[in-house]
C-alpha cells in the first residue's frame, strides 16, 4: 500500500552529492535549514568524477537530509531545481526529476518523507559509472574514494 503525503507538508531535501556539508555546491543552498542529519534512501548510485546520478534501486544510498521552516521551502525548491536542470511538473529535456523518497537514520528509524532528485534518463548513458555495495546490506556513498 502506498502512503499518501501531502506535498505542502514535506520540509526535507535529501541530498547525496555536491550539496552535502563539505561539498562544492553547499554554499548555494538559499536558506538556512534547521537541521541536517545524517541519513540513507534506497536508490542506485552512479558516479561520475564531477557529481552523481541517483534512479530508483534497491541499495542503500547514504547522504544527508535537511531540513526546513515551512516558509522557506518554495525558495529552497525552486533554487535546487535550477541547480539541478529539474521542471516541476518534470518534462522532457530535465537533468533531473524531483521526486519524493523515504529517509531512514543509520539505525534504520524512518526519518519521514522528502524530495531528492533523481536522474532523469539512463546515467550510464552519460558516462556515469554504478556504485555497486560490497554486500547485499552494504551502504553506497559519493564521491569515490580516488
Amino acid at each position: 500500500m502506498t502512503k499518501r503525503v501531502r506535498v505542502d507538508r514535506v520540509l526535507s531535501v535529501f541530498v547525496y552529492g555536491t550539496l552535502m556539508r563539505g561539498q562544492c555546491r553547499q554554499s548555494l543552498w538559499p536558506r538556512v535549514p534547521a537541521s541536517v542529519d545524517a541519513g540513507w534512501v534506497f536508490g542506485s548510485l552512479f558516479d561520475r568524477e564531477d557529481y552523481p546520478a541517483m534512479r530508483s534501486g534497491p541499495d542503500r544510498v547514504l547522504g544527508e537530509c535537511w531540513t526546513f521552516a515551512a516558509d522557506d521551502m518554495k525558495a529552497v525548491l525552486r533554487a535546487l531545481d535550477e541547480i539541478e536542470a529539474a521542471s516541476d511538473p518534470p518534462c522532457e529535456g530535465d537533468l533531473y526529476h524531483r521526486v519524493l523518497i523515504e529517509v531512514f537514520s543509520h539505525a534504520d528509524q524512518s526519518l519521514g518523507t522528502a524530495f531528492a532528485y533523481h536522474y532523469a534518463t539512463d546515467p550510464v548513458e552519460d558516462g556515469f559509472a554504478p556504485i555497486v555495495p560490497d554486500s547485499p546490506s552494504a551502504f553506497v556513498r559519493w564521491p569515490l574514494p580516488r
